[in-house]
């Protein structure tokens, strides 16, 4: 899957309208004010297609090999850059769970158009963008931007209507237009979004004939589900002694975390998969939490808990690998527990 936009900044620029910032609606007579709201707080955060992947190469979904889809993660940072709104955010986006393959780099900004009773998302492309690679980490570079680092192509807004309990998002009809010659072409970018997933279809067509020309197989969107983040310690003990490892990041949807062994030099890995498994009728969905020799598929050791579980571990063979949810306290009151869910 390649990003439509990896067209240089000048190119997309020509003979197309730009502009910083937007007029903001009075949220007293505004009938998107809260869809609006929620829908940035559904947006905010990490997305990964694994487990769609996980399902099509299993041999019982029988999904041709065409027709499998490419890992994709995507994280949406809010960040504060009051000079292009309100509601702003960076996303950064990479393929084959690799985080140098990046394929998206964004300013994403949403605002209500009162006109069109929808919620309008503008995209931000960098004149720059990879002095910007990780910049979800340091979100204060972003407020200095100006409207020299950045460039919005309106035809290319999304538009985001409320469709009962999620949000589904699209471009005009043929209004997002780059390309020369007989490769000019137009994009599709259709989107859905709710508290836990985001599916997203990326497709081009040639102006000439509106024949498909490239991106995600029509009817075929990428499948992504939100990512939660564990903190993790890892312990290897040996009668000489140990190794540790402390305060490693993992996020829940097939991310992993890499280590070596110093006692046999042997590459180790975690990985935790919260899954909705498609062929259990009862109590199909769970988290998986594994360790396991690197590039091996079966795990040394390996524990089933619920999706909303705030600690996981291992202890097994020499090795201990315990996990807690991101921003989890462990000294609680009872009090405070029972307002945790």
């Amino acid at each position: 899957m390649k990003s439509i936009f990896q067209t240089s900044a000048a190119a997309l620029a020509v003979g197309m309208s730009f502009s910083l910032g937007g007029a903001a609606a009075d949220t007293a007579s505004d009938p998107n004010a809260r869809d609006l709201l929620i829908l940035a707080d559904w947006f905010q955060g990490e997305f990964d297609n694994e487990e769609q992947l996980w399902f099509e190469n299993d041999p019982r979904s029988n999904t041709p090999e065409a027709d499998r889809h490419q890992r994709v993660h995507t994280i949406h940072e809010r960040i504060n850059a009051p000079q292009f709104g309100e509601h702003v955010f960076y996303v950064e986006e990479y393929v084959d769970h690799d985080p140098t393959k990046i394929i998206r780099q964004r300013i994403v900004i949403f605002e209500s158009d009162l006109e069109r009773s929808e919620i309008r998302m503008r995209q931000g492309f960098f004149a720059n963008a990879e002095s910007l690679v990780g910049a979800h980490n340091k979100s204060e570079v972003f407020e200095s931007l100006t409207n020299e680092d950045v460039f919005f192509i309106d035809t290319c807004d999304v538009f985001w209507r409320r469709v009962a309990d999620q949000f589904e998002g699209e471009m005009d009809d043929k209004a997002c237009v780059f390309g020369d010659g007989d490769k000019r072409r137009y994009s599709v970018h259709n989107l859905t979004l709710s508290a836990s997933k985001y599916w997203r279809e990326d497709l081009t067509y040639l102006v000439a004939d509106n024949s498909f020309y490239t991106g995600t197989k029509p009817g075929h969107p990428t499948e992504m589900r939100r990512a939660d983040r564990f903190i993790c310690d890892i312990t290897f003990r040996t009668e000489d002694g140990a190794q540790a490892f402390e305060d490693l990041s993992i996020h829940t949807q097939g991310g992993t975390i890499d280590v070596v062994r110093e006692s046999d030099g042997k590459p180790i890995s975690l990985m935790i998969r919260q899954k909705e498994y498609p062929y259990y009728s009862e109590r199909p969905d769970f988290m998986f939490f594994s360790v396991r020799e690197t590039g091996q598929y079966r795990s040394i050791a390996y524990s089933v808990t619920d999706t909303d579980a705030r600690r996981i571990g291992i202890n097994t063979a020499g090795i201990g690998a315990h996990c807690h949810r991101e921003g989890y306290e462990f000294r609680e009151s009872l009090e405070l527990l029972d307002t945790i869910k």
